[in-house]
């Protein structure tokens, strides 16, 4: 017989090598074929995408994302509402919960209608995180393509729980332009986090999945709309929700405004802060060999969104209605800018756009050409909406914006060194140069606490007694001899005065006599101690405020007055950590004494004493603010260019400055060209709104106490005349 044949024998043992070849060679060429261009395990292990990173609040509050190509923001399972998921599973995969990555019954389903000609898409909420998630996977329709999506879908589904599928396929999914995850698309729709999505919000989200652009309810609302209700059929089709909420929800409206709100870093909140921020950040993360851009690092600052707030209104409620006070002073004269043109190219050099043509090479000529040309633009006005479009020249633009009082203001929390809030000017978007850190200007009366100090350490007391009248200092100017004697703001002389009284006045001749007698390097080096880091010049002037100071640092040394002598320096940032929460850095305030508890408290005593009797009293008796324990200080510069107040609470250190942008532009009398008109009234407004919020819990009744066993200095037993100098009233007069 043919098969007993030792030869067929060897062609039948060949035959069933190559059938059993066939049955398993195949399939693991396939399987090997396919293998070769997954993801690496390593890849598998960590997903890793391009995320932006998203600064939040001390209070929770996501302050802004700073991102390149797409808005990619990460959030956690936890904060991910059911909505939400409810409403992606309803519509892409009724059973996922109930497979393991491939849904065979899904499959099928989609191989009976493709053979009815109609298109349905198999794939699993899983095995779309897979294409997601890696490249590799591939989005090509091929079998190839199919088969590493589903083996990367088993092997999620093995490492990874159901809600850590769904929540990685909501922040890795697009909706629409450069927005990427449900947390962006919830903020760029809606302007708000996601946890605080309604039904019909979360509706319509997921139903952009199946086409941002096309179903965008900007550009197609109607469309939108109906996605969005057929969501939310299905929702109630798979008894996520019941037919009277499906309803409910159908008759809401989109709620997604006239514009999509943008993550421009000068729209929302803090804006100033989160450009200053922005820069910080960069450099730090160049040095540690992150990328801001795309590595999803989760920044937590100082910043409270609920003082920002409050401190951004109290900006525009005080100049909202004082500029215009600005302009009629303005009117009563010749512009400043036509009496001396200098005004109008110093601006033109500090505008981008100047500066944007010098990088580009263009000629002092060819720039002034650029600026005569009229061109559409639009302008910052404090009327409603906020700007108005015009054809103007950028030159004729120059003198429109060198009218406008521009403002600072930053609050800390002097016992931690945290910045609360920061507005470093009106707004954002026409208005770029931050006050709070950019600027240098003259800070004249704020800087006399600084000699009062140096007085009050140096054997002074509140209660001494100096003359009046103007002392006459001799001093070296540009190379010769002169003398130095300042008058008072009133002009007023006469008598002697207490130092208590001669602060609170504000009184320059005091001060003079102070400086003359202490020496410019003395308070120069108490300056210092109080965290002082900008150039000061050992003249006697110092005293009058001649010197230019940030708004931060002389707002951070006035913190060394409520914490007894300390001084802590400023921080915006408590921590960073990564995309996966790891911390990469933790920040606190370095502080070091500055004075000594008494000398400080009786600073306090002296500050409070000018919101009582002396240039700060319309705090407590005009603008209600008596209950509250407070101390600060009013300054007023040269010529009335600006206008400064710094105070503290308990609770709080904050400064505000006023002014234009150019010195040489303001006020003409002291009846509004004072701190306490320009500057201080925007502190007064923030202060309220702060201590009426019930939420941060602020107590006005809370008190700044003295240090054990002090004792305010009893005035009328006191002996001054020890320290009298120069010539008596009567000697003076004649």
């Amino acid at each position: 017989m043919r098969w007993l044949d030792p030869a067929y024998k060897s062609e039948r043992l060949w035959l069933a090598l190559l059938a059993v070849g066939l049955f398993w060679g195949i399939p693991l060429l396939l399987f090997l074929y396919v293998f070769l261009e997954m993801p690496s395990f390593a890849r598998l292990e960590n997903p890793t995408q391009d995320l932006a990173s998203v600064a939040f609040s001390a209070d929770g509050k996501i302050l802004g994302t700073f991102y390149h190509s797409s808005d990619r923001v990460r959030v956690g399972v936890s904060e991910i509402p059911a909505v939400v998921k409810n409403a992606l599973i309803a519509v892409e995969d009724r059973r996922f919960y109930e497979h393991a990555g491939i849904d065979p019954v899904g499959i099928a389903a989609a191989a009976v209608s493709w053979v009815r000609g109609k298109r349905r898409g198999g794939s699993t909420i899983t095995q779309q995180l897979a294409r997601n998630l890696y490249d590799e996977v591939g989005v090509e329709r091929s079998l190839w393509r199919k088969l590493k999506e589903m083996i990367v879908a088993v092997y999620l589904e093995y490492h990874y729980s159901k809600e850590e599928i769904l929540a990685m396929y909501l922040n890795t999914v697009p909706f629409g332009g450069v927005t990427y995850g449900i947390q962006a698309a919830s903020r760029y729709y809606f302007g708000k986090d996601v946890k605080e999505l309604s039904l019909s919000e979360a509706a319509l989200l997921i139903g952009l999945l199946r086409g941002p652009s096309y179903y965008s309810p900007y550009k197609y609302p109607q469309r939108a709309l109906a996605r969005r209700n057929l969501v939310l059929d299905l929702m109630q089709e798979a008894k996520f929700i019941s037919a009277v909420e499906a309803e409910k929800a159908k008759r809401a409206p989109l709620g997604v405004g006239k514009a999509p709100y943008t993550a421009s870093q000068s729209q929302g909140l803090a804006p100033y802060f989160r450009e200053y921020l922005r820069l910080w950040l960069t450099e730090w993360a160049k040095a540690r060999g992150y990328d801001l851009y795309r590595d999803g690092l989760r920044i937590y600052t100082t910043i409270d969104s609920r003082l920002q707030m409050h401190a951004e209104s109290a900006v525009v409620q005080h100049l909202r209605r004082f500029q215009p006070i600005f302009e009629k002073e303005l009117a009563g004269r010749p512009l400043p800018w036509h009496r001396d043109t200098s005004i109008l190219w110093r601006a033109m050099r500090r505008s981008e756009r100047y500066n944007a043509a010098k990088s580009a090479g263009m000629s002092e000529a060819e720039i002034l050409r650029q600026f005569r040309h009229r061109i559409p633009m639009r302008l910052f006005t404090w009327k409603s909406p906020g700007y108005v479009d015009t054809v103007l020249s950028p030159w004729d633009s120059l003198a429109y914006y060198l009218r406008f009082l521009e403002a600072g203001l930053v609050s800390i929390d002097p016992h931690t060194g945290e910045v609360k809030a920061w507005v470093g000017g009106i707004n954002h978007t026409f208005f770029k140069y931050d006050h709070v850190i950019q600027a240098r200007r003259q800070v004249g009366s704020t800087f006399k606490p600084f000699v009062y100090t140096a007085a009050m350490d140096n054997g002074y007391s509140p209660c001494y007694e100096e003359l009046n009248v103007p002392v006459e200092i001799p001093v070296r100017v540009e190379g010769r001899d002169t003398i130095w004697s300042p008058r008072n703001a009133d002009r007023e002389i006469g008598g002697k005065v207490s130092l208590k009284q001669a602060l609170a006045l504000s009184l320059n001749i005091i001060t003079a006599r102070l400086m003359k007698a202490l020496g410019p390097e003395v308070v120069i080096t108490y300056a210092r101690r109080m965290g002082i880091q900008s150039d000061l010049e050992a003249v006697y002037a110092l005293g009058l405020g001649v010197c230019d100071l940030t708004l931060l640092e002389l707002t951070a040394a006035y913190g060394c007055f409520p914490t007894l002598g300390i001084w802590r320096e400023p921080i915006f940032i408590r921590e960073i950590r990564d995309r996966r929460g790891n911390l990469i850095q933790s920040f606190t305030a370095t502080s070091r004494r500055a004075l000594s508890e008494q000398t400080a408290y009786l600073m306090v005593e002296m500050l409070r004493w000018v919101t009582i009797a002396g240039t700060a009293g319309e705090l407590r008796w005009g603008y209600g603010l008596h209950e509250l324990d407070m101390g600060g200080k009013t300054g007023t510069t040269q010529q009335h260019a600006d206008g400064w107040f710094v105070g503290f609470t308990p609770d709080y250190v904050t400064g505000v400055w006023v002014g234009t942008a150019d010195r040489a532009v303001h006020f003409y009398s002291l009846t509004y060209g004072q701190g306490a008109r320009m500057a201080m009234p925007i502190w007064a407004f923030y202060m309220k709104r702060a201590y009426a919020d019930t939420t941060l819990r602020l107590q006005s009744s809370k008190r700044i106490l003295p240090p054990p066993g002090f004792r305010f200095p009893d005035c009328q037993q006191e002996q001054t005349e020890e320290h009298q100098e120069g010539p008596t009233l009567q000697e003076f007069l004649k």
